[in-house]
C-alpha cells in the first residue's frame, strides 16, 4: 500500500524514529502494516482528504512510537485493532498508568528516557497530546507496586520541575479488554483529575466514579473489573459482603453465615489472592462493597 500512495502523493514521507513530525504541514496517518505516513497539506484536496480517512487512520497520538511494541499498542488502543502478534504473545497481565504533565513543553524523549529508566523494560509510552499519555506495564501488579508510584512522581518532579498526576488501573489479563479499557480508564482519569492526589490508584477512584452520572454500561464495567475473576462465585461474594457488613469482624461474619470463623477467613483471603484487592483495608473494602450493591440492579 505505501508504494501505491507514493505514486499518488510523490511527496509522501514515513515517520522514523529520527524524523520529527511536522503537523503544520503534513497530515498524518497510520497505514494498516502500522507505519506512519504524512502527506503535505496543500497537495490534498477535499475528496482526497476523505478517501485516505476511509483508507488509513489518521494519526492520533501526539508523539510517534518508537518501539515496534508500541506501534503494536498504538494500532490496539487507537485503532481498536488486536495484531496477530499480540494475541500469539498470550499477554497474561498487563496495565495502564494515565499521566498528565503540568508543563505542555516537555521534552517527549528525556520524558521517554526517565520513565524507561523507572520502570521495567517492556513499557510502552503513547502520548493523546502534548502533556497527556499512557505508560503500559505489561506486568501484574502487587500492593508495593503502588508504594513506587509516588517516589516515582517525586523522581520525575525534581527531574523536569512540573507537577504530574498518574492514574493507575486495574491489572487486565485478556488483550481484548484492552481498547475499551484503555478509554474507560482515560474517562476515570478525567472524572476524578480534580481530586488532590498525585497518584490515584483504580480502587481508590471506585467511589468518586459513582459519584458522576455514569451510564448503567460504565457501572457494569467498574463492577466487572473490580470483582473479575470472582464475580460468578456467588457464594464468595456472600462471605465478602456479609465480612463487610460485619465491620471487617471475622468472628462476628462466621456466626451470621453459621461457619467456623477459619473456614470465613479462609474465603476472605481467597477473595483478595484471587481479584489481587485487599478488602481489610478501607479503600478496597468501600470499592468492592459498592461493587457488590451495585451488582444487584442487573
Amino acid at each position: 500500500m505505501l508504494e501505491q500512495l507514493r505514486q499518488m502523493f510523490p511527496n509522501l514521507i514515513s515517520n522514523s524514529n529520527e524524523t520529527k513530525m511536522d503537523k503544520i504541514t503534513y497530515k498524518w496517518y497510520v497505514t494498516k502494516e502500522n507505519d506512519i505516513i504524512g502527506v503535505p497539506k496543500d497537495e490534498l484536496t477535499e475528496r482526497e482528504t476523505k478517501i485516505l480517512e476511509i483508507l488509513l487512520t489518521p494519526y492520533k497520538a501526539s508523539q510517534p512510537p518508537t518501539t515496534e511494541r508500541e506501534k503494536l499498542w498504538m494500532d490496539i488502543l487507537f485503532q481498536q485493532e488486536i495484531p496477530k502478534k499480540m494475541i500469539e504473545d498470550n499477554l497474561s497481565a498487563f496495565h495502564f498508568v494515565y499521566f498528565s504533565l503540568s508543563d505542555e513543553s516537555i521534552d517527549p524523549e528525556s520524558f521517554r528516557e526517565a520513565i524507561h529508566g523507572l520502570f521495567p523494560q517492556k513499557t510502552s509510552i503513547l502520548w493523546e497530546n502534548n502533556h497527556e499519555g499512557v505508560i503500559i506495564q505489561e506486568e501484574a501488579q502487587t500492593m508495593e507496586d503502588f508504594v513506587s508510584y509516588s517516589e516515582i512522581i517525586e523522581v520525575l518532579t525534581t527531574d523536569f520541575y512540573m507537577n504530574i498526576k498518574l492514574f493507575v488501573g486495574p491489572t487486565l489479563h485478556h488483550i481484548q479488554q484492552a481498547p475499551g479499557f484503555y478509554r474507560w480508564i482515560k474517562k476515570c482519569y478525567h472524572l476524578t483529575r480534580r481530586q488532590n492526589y498525585d497518584a490515584l490508584h483504580y480502587i481508590e477512584a471506585i467511589p468518586y466514579l459513582f459519584l458522576h452520572d455514569i451510564s448503567d454500561k460504565e457501572q457494569q464495567l467498574i463492577t466487572n473489573s473490580i470483582l473479575n475473576d470472582v464475580k460468578n462465585d456467588e457464594e464468595l461474594l456472600k462471605t465478602v459482603q456479609v465480612f463487610l457488613e460485619s465491620n471487617s469482624n471475622t468472628t462476628l461474619a462466621a456466626k451470621k453465615m453459621y461457619m467456623h470463623r477459619n473456614s470465613l477467613q479462609y474465603r476472605v483471603d481467597k477473595f483478595i489472592e484471587k481479584t489481587g484487592i485487599d478488602v481489610k483495608q478501607f479503600d478496597g473494602a468501600i470499592a468492592v462493597y459498592l461493587c457488590l450493591l451495585m451488582r444487584t440492579k442487573w
